[in-house]
């Protein structure tokens, strides 16, 4: 506790006070249990609590950070209590963190035993993104609980440390990037790296001790060198009443990633070595009477020319590496960051990368959203940014119910690397990186996306499947006849983008269905010359739909059409009953036929009393969906309604399609004839044999043979006597090592018993 005291010595008495009470409660609480690691326990939430200090956050959250497993973990400590004590925003944050760590709890016993562990743990994330939109500082203390956590992860098991620490690079860097807090990304990102590739880790760490030395004696010169050529610069002194200059290393994963994406060695990488320049400007006078604002942007500027001036005076003292500027201010990163970066080369002939900002940048950079405690304004936090991203976790949760899902999504469209873009007139839009002019128009509208025909960046005319740069400015052609185009889903990255492209073909698609289900009832009607605009009266349609499928919507009725689930004569004689009563009356001065009893096994037509006969083409048995078609003298032929011959004559001859079911209470079986495909070894025919032996099957004929591409082919017969049979079959017969598919095929009959 004593470090959390000095670093809190120069807060309000009052706040000192609460802060101390927090404390007490926690350590009363926790007393008597120890972490894995042997600590007392109330290690931790004091840890907790000296990471948020040291980001500037306010009491509250310091608060919460020291009280947030204690509602949990401690019989008899309520939210209630903590809110009559410390007040209803220490509440909120502790309630919003107690909800995520219970779930993550049950997240880690049932993924010890079960894949439904992967779903609890996505639920966890979930809950724990929408609770950081009601309180930002819920997800900030958070941060601060999983880098402890991280800190102390030596203590778990091998198995628990991976899953862990992928989570954290996955997530928690990720959101600690978003929210600019740079202090903890690169520490959960080295701690991660350092339990995901330990061998990559030692190397690295191992390789950058061995230079140690000789680093830090290159930094120390170039770093006086430095500072006596700002010192000698007068103009700049009359600007700035201090200047801090200190080397930077660069962290491992950092290195590591740079190295894997480039494809270089260490020596290769030039910003090993790193100096940071932090300016801090004079108090800025300004004639009175200057509203806020105007000198909030007369500072802004002021500390802009600053950091340019800076930046002169360093390529006036060094050869600067071409293509090595980086001007961050002008183009802020999306989370809000800006520097000056360039790397020189120094006297001593080793490239080095400076890095220019003014106090305020830094202060940002380092604490990000933390930093808004630090300023009555929040000054230079990205707001607008901050929202923006705030406001699509909002709406991904209202899209997106499946948790998994909905973690997909914030992983592609929030937390990822972001590039910055500009539209014609100058507004910044922030994208994942890679994204593309599509990703870019969507974003904009959906209606500029879907009449989108090109796109010029910086320009010049690019391919829409062109990766945007930060910084690039884009313009999107348009067209009044301009359409998506389905090879847009294979470079869009924006799960938004791809959303709509896709609801813009699913739109498309349903309309062309409800099209030919209105035309394959208008020619059937128009067929027996019956009054099709009478017919199809909205009422009527509603009528029949009801009767039909429990619907009071007509498309329904048409897209049931176009499916092949309803036929144009079963519509028919609803909207027309006359057509039911001459189907079924008896040519004059003949008696009306007796209705034929279906067979044994067999298929039941209504309204017909012709012979049904089991298609050839593509051997329908009892469980499939069938539809039947009425032959020229030779009875009823039964297809299933995936058959191609049968959507075929759906399309041609609709008026000669019926409805067919299969008869209830009646037994039979049908044979089949099934293709077992692998790729041939020892023993495949045996286990094939053997599986089906544990399925009470035996088969009526075996044939094998091996191709010249030595892929088996087992061709089996069997009798079944329905579709459950023969799925449970394949089903059983696909789980054999090696096989890849199993098909239905060949011709047969049915058998009946």
């Amino acid at each position: 506790m004593g470090e959390l005291r000095a670093l809190i010595s120069d807060r309000p008495e009052a706040e000192c006070l609460k802060i101390e009470e927090a404390f007490e409660f926690a350590r009363d609480a926790h007393a008597g249990v120890n972490r894995k690691s042997g600590e007392p326990y109330i290690t931790h939430p004091v840890a907790v609590a000296v990471i948020l200090a040291k980001l500037g956050m306010d009491s509250d959250s310091l608060m919460a950070g020291l009280l947030h497993d204690t509602v949990e973990d401690v019989e008899g400590v309520t939210f209630a209590g903590i809110e009559g004590l410390f007040g209803p925003d220490v509440r909120r944050i502790v309630e919003g963190e107690t909800k995520v760590s219970k779930l993550s709890k049950q997240g880690s016993q049932v993924a010890q035993v079960s894949d439904t562990g992967r779903d609890v743990q996505a639920e966890n994330l979930r809950q724990m993104l929408v609770a950081m939109t009601a309180d930002i500082r819920i997800i900030v203390v958070k941060l601060a609980d999983r880098l402890h956590n991280m800190r102390t992860l030596g203590s778990m098991k091998p198995e628990k440390q991976a899953r862990i620490a992928r989570e954290t690079m996955e997530i928690f860097a990720p959101l600690a990037h978003r929210l600019g807090i740079g202090q903890i990304k690169w520490e959960l990102e080295d701690l991660s790296f350092r339990y995901l590739n330990p061998d990559a880790y030692e190397y690295l760490s191992t390789r950058l001790r061995t230079r140690q030395e000789e680093r830090e004696a290159l930094i120390a010169e170039a770093v006086a060198q430095l500072r006596e050529g700002l010192d000698d610069d007068l103009e700049l002194h009359e600007w700035v009443s201090g200047i801090d200059i200190a080397g930077r290393s660069k962290h491992l994963w950092s290195i590591h990633n740079k190295m894997q994406k480039e494809g270089k060695g260490l020596e290769q990488i030039f910003d090993l070595l790193a100096i940071r320049v932090i300016l801090r400007p004079r108090d800025l006078v300004v004639p009175p009477g200057t509203d806020e604002k105007r000198r909030e942007r007369a500072e802004e500027t002021r500390e802009k020319r600053i950091c340019y001036h800076t930046v002169s005076i360093v390529h006036s003292m060094w050869t600067p590496l071409p293509g090595r500027f980086k001007d961050y201010i002008a183009v802020p990163k999306p989370n809000g960051y800006q520097s000056l970066h360039t790397t020189v080369i120094s006297q001593s002939g080793q490239p080095i990368e400076v890095q220019i900002r003014s106090l305020r940048m830094h202060e940002v950079a380092e604490y990000g959203v933390a930093a808004h405690w630090m300023y009555k304004q929040g000054a230079g936090l990205a707001q607008k940014d901050r929202e923006s991203w705030l406001a699509q976790l909002r709406e991904l949760q209202n899209e997106i119910n499946d948790a998994s899902d909905y973690l997909d999504a914030v992983k592609t469209d929030i937390l990822s690397q972001r590039v910055r873009v500009f539209t014609p007139k100058g507004l910044a839009v922030s994208l994942p990186a890679g994204s593309t002019p599509v990703d870019f128009a969507y974003h904009i509208h959906s209606r500029i996306g879907e009449t989108t025909v090109g796109a010029r960046v910086n320009g010049s005319i690019v391919p829409l499947a062109h990766h945007l740069g930060n910084g690039d400015m884009v313009e999107i052609v348009t067209s009044k006849n301009g359409k998506p185009s389905k090879d847009w889903l294979n470079f869009a990255v924006t799960r938004s983008a791809r959303a709509k492209i896709r609801h813009h073909f699913r739109t498309e698609e349903r309309e062309a269905a409800l099209e030919r289900g209105h035309e394959l009832l208008e020619r059937y009607l128009r067929k027996r010359q019956l009054p099709v605009r009478q017919l199809m009266r909205t009422k009527l349609l509603e009528d029949a739909t009801g009767k039909l499928l429990g619907s009071r919507n007509p498309d329904d009725l048409y897209l049931a059409l176009h499916a092949g689930k309803l036929t144009p004569s079963a519509v028919g004689r609803v909207l027309a009953p006359s057509l039911a009563q001459e189907q079924g009356a008896p040519p004059p001065g003949r008696r009306a036929p007796v209705p034929r009893a279906p067979e044994p096994g067999g298929v039941y037509v209504e309204g017909f009393t012709t012979s049904t006969k089991l298609s050839h083409c593509c051997k329908p048995i009892r469980g499939d969906q069938i539809m039947g078609y009425l032959t020229r003298g030779r009875g009823v032929s039964i297809h299933r309604i995936d058959c191609p011959n049968m959507i075929r004559l759906l399309a041609e001859e609709p008026e000669r399609c019926v409805a067919a079911s299969w008869e209830a209470g009646t037994t039979g079986s049908t044979i089949v004839e099934l293709d077992v495909v692998a790729p041939d070894r020892r023993g495949l025919l045996a286990d094939v044999l053997s599986v089906l032996a544990g399925q009470k099957v035996s088969p009526l004929k075996v044939e094998a043979g091996v191709r010249a591409d030595d892929t088996a082919h087992i061709e089996l017969r069997l009798a079944v006597s329905s579709n459950t049979e023969l799925e449970a079959i394949r089903g059983a017969l696909a789980g054999v090592s090696g096989v890849g598919d199993v098909l239905r095929l060949g011709r047969g009959k049915r058998v009946s018993s």
